[in-house]
C-alpha cells in the first residue's frame, strides 16, 4: 500500500480485518509494544492510530455480539460446554487469513469460551502458505500449544503472474511440509493436532475480482491441497467436503476465497464438533 494514497474505510476495514501484525514473524521474535502495532498500522493505512484501534475495537465487539447470538443456540452452547476447557489448556491456531480473520472462526470459538482460564493463541497470517509455517516454526513452539489447530493450504494453490503463471507450491511440495509440520508438532512440542482442509473456493467470483491482477487461484488447485491434506492427515476435518457444494452459498466473500462471517460460523462449528469427539 503505498502511504500517500488515501483509503476509504471500508478499504481500511478489509485491510485490518486480515491483518495482525503481532501474529507477523519477525515481529514476533523482536517484539514491540501495542502502540508500535497501532503506529504501525497507522502508517501503512495513511491513517491515525486512534481510528485504527476503533476499527479494530468495532470488528472485536462485532465478533463477540455473533458469539453471544450463537450461545443463544441450546446445541452451540452445549458444544462449547463439552471442550472442557482448562485453565492450563493452551490451544493455538495456524493458518492464514482465513484464521487470522478478525471476524473469523478461531476468534469466534474465543468469543465463546468464556473466562475457564484456558489460553487461546491466534497464530493466523495472511497469505501463508505450509512453507511459510515451517519457517516461522519457531514462534508456534514459543506460543507452548498443548493443541494446535491447523488450517493451511489455500496459498500453497495461488498462482504468481500472468497467464499461466507459477504456483506457489507443487502438491509434493505441500504434501512434505504438512508431514514435517506434523511431525514437528505432535513429536518435539508433545501437542495433539486438529488438521483441517482448505475450504472450497468460488472461481467465478475469483475470476472476477481478480480480473487483470497477476495473482490468482484455481478451484482445481485449491482442490488438489485439500486432497493432499486428506492424504497426509486421514483423519483431518474435512472442511472442503462440507463447503464444495455450497460455496457460492453465503459461505464467501466477494473475492471467491474468503468465507463470510455466516461461513465462519460454518467452519467452527464443524471444527467444533471434531474437537468435543477427541478430547
Amino acid at each position: 500500500m503505498n502511504p500517500a494514497q488515501s483509503y476509504s474505510d471500508d478499504e481500511r476495514r478489509h485491510f485490518l480485518r486480515y491483518t495482525r501484525t503481532p501474529q507477523w514473524p519477525m515481529l514476533q521474535r523482536f517484539p514491540i509494544d501495542d502502540d508500535g502495532h497501532l503506529g504501525l498500522l497507522a502508517g501503512m493505512l495513511a491513517s491515525r492510530p486512534d481510528t485504527v484501534a476503533s476499527m479494530i475495537r468495532a470488528m472485536h465487539d462485532e465478533t463477540r455480539a455473533r458469539a453471544a447470538r450463537m450461545l443463544a443456540d441450546d446445541g452451540y452452547r452445549s458444544a462449547v460446554a463439552g471442550l472442557r476447557l482448562r485453565p492450563d489448556d493452551r490451544i493455538v491456531a495456524v493458518g492464514d487469513s482465513i484464521t487470522a480473520d478478525r471476524l473469523g472462526w478461531f476468534e469466534l470459538l474465543a468469543a465463546s469460551t468464556g473466562p475457564t482460564g484456558a489460553a487461546l493463541v491466534n497464530l493466523g497470517v495472511s497469505g501463508d502458505t505450509t512453507a511459510d509455517i515451517l519457517e516461522r516454526f519457531d514462534t508456534l513452539e514459543a506460543a507452548g500449544p498443548g493443541h494446535v489447530l491447523l488450517m493451511i493450504g489455500t496459498n500453497d494453490a495461488r498462482f504468481h503472474g500472468r497467464a499461466p503463471g507459477y504456483r506457489m507450491a507443487t502438491i509434493a511440495e505441500t504434501e512434505r511440509n504438512l508431514r514435517a509440520l506434523i511431525d514437528l508438532i505432535t513429536h518435539q512440542l508433545g501437542a495433539s493436532i486438529t488438521v483441517v482442509t482448505p475450504p472450497a473456493v468460488d472461481q467465478d467470483r475469483i475470476d472476477a475480482s481478480f480480473a487483470g491482477a497477476p495473482v490468482r487461484w484455481t478451484a482445481e488447485a485449491v482442490a488438489e491441497v485439500a486432497e493432499a491434506v486428506r492424504k497426509v492427515a486421514p483423519d483431518a476435518v474435512d472442511l472442503y467436503e462440507t463447503t464444495r457444494a455450497g460455496a457460492t452459498a453465503g459461505f464467501l466473500e466477494a473475492d471467491g476465497v474468503h468465507p463470510t462471517p455466516a461461513g465462519h460460523e460454518l467452519i467452527l462449528r464443524q471444527i467444533l464438533d471434531r474437537l468435543i469427539r477427541t478430547r
